[in-house]
């Protein structure tokens, strides 16, 4: 191995390790270390073989918000926070069509979840204007309403606050739960770095 490759490899390498800050300091040196042997061997092969394995690895900005990327959607999934999760999934909706869709049905399912909890508390307040009613021969109308509906038969009366907060848990729980799911699939089809041969 030249010099040249040396300083090389030691410039990407000093660069890949600024721009993994985020990261825990051994899992930054782990990393370091890694990608450092594997240019290394590849220098060894001659400098073509290292060119193209840093072409393979890209540049060390992009190498490195991979792996802070992953870093931060791991740590998404084992809290307890669905925001961060919520935030963690939204981040990768650009590139992923998965992280898009379910991140778009889990933002469905939260506001879901809160217009439920508004019709439970609605209901204790103004009573009259919340509830299931039917409207003319077939139609239904459900939720909160500017109007009363006087004259107009009413389903559930205050049953509505009960079943509201329970579509409204399950709404949000159900999210909680899709959104682990798909931050455990994306970290799946998380690909290591290019650095087999």
């Amino acid at each position: 191995m030249t010099r040249e490759s040396e300083a090389a490899i030691d410039a990407y390498i000093r660069r890949l390790l600024w721009a993994l800050q985020a990261l825990p300091h051994d899992d930054r040196l782990n990393i370091a270390s890694e990608i450092h042997g594997h240019l290394s061997d590849c220098a060894a092969r001659g400098a073509d073989e290292q060119e193209r394995a840093q072409r393979r690895l890209g540049s060390p900005d992009r190498l490195a918000r991979s792996y802070v990327e992953e870093y931060e959607l791991a740590g998404a999934v084992n809290r307890a926070s669905p925001w961060t999760l919520l935030l963690s999934v939204l981040n990768r909706a650009t590139r992923s069509l998965l992280a898009f869709c379910g991140g778009l049905t889990a933002v469905i399912l939260y506001f879901f979840a809160l217009a439920f909890a508004l019709i439970a508390v609605a209901k204790l307040i103004v009573p009259a204007h919340v509830g299931a009613w039917v409207v003319g021969d077939h139609l239904l109308s459900l939720g909160l309403d500017d109007t009363p509906h006087i004259g107009e038969r009413e389903l559930l009366g205050y049953w509505i606050v009960p079943l509201a907060i329970v579509v409204g848990a399950a709404c949000f729980v159900g999210a909680g739960k899709l959104l682990r799911l798909i931050g455990l699939r994306l970290l799946a089809r998380v690909a290591s770095p290019p650095i087999a041969e």
